[in-house]
C-alpha cells in the first residue's frame, strides 16, 4: 500500500540520483545502459522501501494501455516538431542530438530495446512520478508539485552538459508528469515511457 515519504527520503533519492546522473553521462564510469540499469534499480528499490509500491492492480487494464500507447506517438510527434525547429534555431542542436544516438553504439538493438522497455522506463515512472511527484503534489498542490518533479528531473539532465538533452527531459518530465495527474495511473506512464523511448531509440530515431 503506498504511503507518503518523509522529506528526508526524498531529499537523499534527489541526491542520489544526480550522482548516478553524473556518473553515467559526465563521468561515464560505466557502459551506459549498464549504469543506467543500476541506478534505476537503486532508485526504484529506495521508493518502493520508503513510500510502497505505487502500482495498484486495478489500473493495468486495456484503458491505461490505450491511453500510454496514443500518449506516447502523441509525445513522439511533439519531439519531431521540436528536433525540426531546435535544428533550424539552434547551430548546436544537430551535434548534441548525434551525440544522444551514441550511446546505441554500446550495446545491440535488441539488448537495448529490453532495457528501455522492461529495466530503465518502468523504473524511472515508479522513482520520478510514481515516487518523487506524488510527494511533491501532496507537499506542494498539484500544479506546483508537477512542475518541480518535472524540474528535478530536467535539472539531473544538466550534469550531461547537453542542453538539448537537457531539454528534452524537462518537456518529457511535464507531459508524463501530467498523465499521470490525469490518470491517476503510473501503469499507463509506464506504458508510455516504454513505448516513446524504444521508439525514439530503436524504431524511429530522429537522427
Amino acid at each position: 500500500m503506498p504511503k507518503n515519504p518523509v522529506d528526508r527520503q526524498v531529499y537523499i533519492t534527489i541526491l542520489l540520483a544526480f550522482v548516478f546522473w553524473y556518473l553515467t553521462f559526465s563521468a561515464k564510469w560505466l557502459n551506459f545502459w549498464l549504469s543506467m540499469s543500476m541506478a534505476a534499480f537503486v532508485l526504484t528499490a529506495l521508493s518502493v522501501y520508503f513510500a510502497g509500491f505505487v502500482v495498484r492492480k486495478q489500473e493495468v487494464n486495456v484503458k491505461n494501455v490505450l491511453i500510454g500507447i496514443v500518449s506516447a506517438g502523441m509525445l513522439y510527434a511533439i519531439y519531431a516538431a521540436g528536433n525540426y525547429m531546435s535544428q533550424q534555431i539552434f547551430y548546436f542542436a544537430r551535434p548534441e542530438i548525434a551525440s544522444i544516438y551514441d550511446i546505441r553504439h554500446e550495446g545491440n538493438a535488441l539488448m537495448i530495446a529490453m532495457v528501455l522497455l522492461f529495466i530503465t522506463s518502468p523504473a524511472e515512472e515508479l522513482f520520478w512520478r510514481g515516487f518523487l511527484q506524488r510527494w511533491a503534489v501532496n507537499k506542494f498542490g498539484q500544479v506546483t508539485g508537477w512542475l518541480v518533479a518535472a524540474a528535478v528531473y530536467g535539472a539531473v539532465h544538466i550534469l550531461s552538459g547537453n542542453f538539448m538533452l537537457t531539454m528534452a527531459a524537462w518537456i518529457a518530465g511535464l507531459f508524463w508528469g501530467f498523465l499521470y495527474l490525469k490518470t491517476d495511473s503510473i501503469f499507463a506512464c509506464i506504458i508510455s515511457h516504454a513505448l516513446w523511448t524504444v521508439s525514439i531509440f530503436i524504431l524511429w530515431p530522429m537522427m
